[in-house]
């Protein structure tokens, strides 16, 4: 889901709205992707290895829900950095064969784009008790590619 369509939608219903709510509260005028009501927040790491500058570019988090027994990821940009991206991505891996080594039977769960420009995600697998490696990654103009993740790509999350 892009933003350009989440605003499309949303002004076709309510456009004065949107823009009164754009005006008085830019903060929550960024949606920033949503795994949905049930999940919470599991680990967060930064988007910046491979940054020049040493700075972060936004976070990759790691998400679960009890009730819906999946995990979830999303990559946000920073705020610096909204509507600069020229690749948003996230990409979340599960160890279906508890042997912590990605191989046959162990899925895979992706999304990214060009046209994303806050946020990539969310993508969901079901992963209660077992354990994932997630990761995200920005291109912000003709930079470098900026990625984070799960530590050393390490398997991790298991609960």
């Amino acid at each position: 889901m892009t933003i350009r369509r989440w605003v499309a939608g949303v002004a076709g219903v309510a456009g004065a709205a949107v823009l009164a709510v754009v005006s008085a509260t830019p903060a929550q005028a960024f949606p920033q992707g949503s795994c949905g009501q049930s999940y919470r927040k599991v680990a967060a790491y930064p988007l910046k290895t491979g940054a020049k500058d040493g700075a972060s570019y936004g976070t990759v988090t790691l998400y679960q829900s009890p009730t819906a027994h999946r995990k979830c990821a999303i990559a946000r940009v920073s705020g610096a950095y909204v509507g600069r991206t020229k690749y948003l991505y996230v990409e979340l891996f599960v160890d279906r064969n508890r042997d912590r080594a990605y191989g046959r039977g162990d899925t895979a769960v992706a999304d990214g784009s060009e046209k994303y420009k806050w946020f990539a995600g969310p993508v969901y697998a079901p992963a209660d008790g077992l354990c994932v490696r997630f990761a995200g990654a920005v291109r912000v103009g003709s930079g470098p590619l900026v990625r984070g993740g799960t530590p050393d790509g390490a398997w991790a999350h298991c609960a």
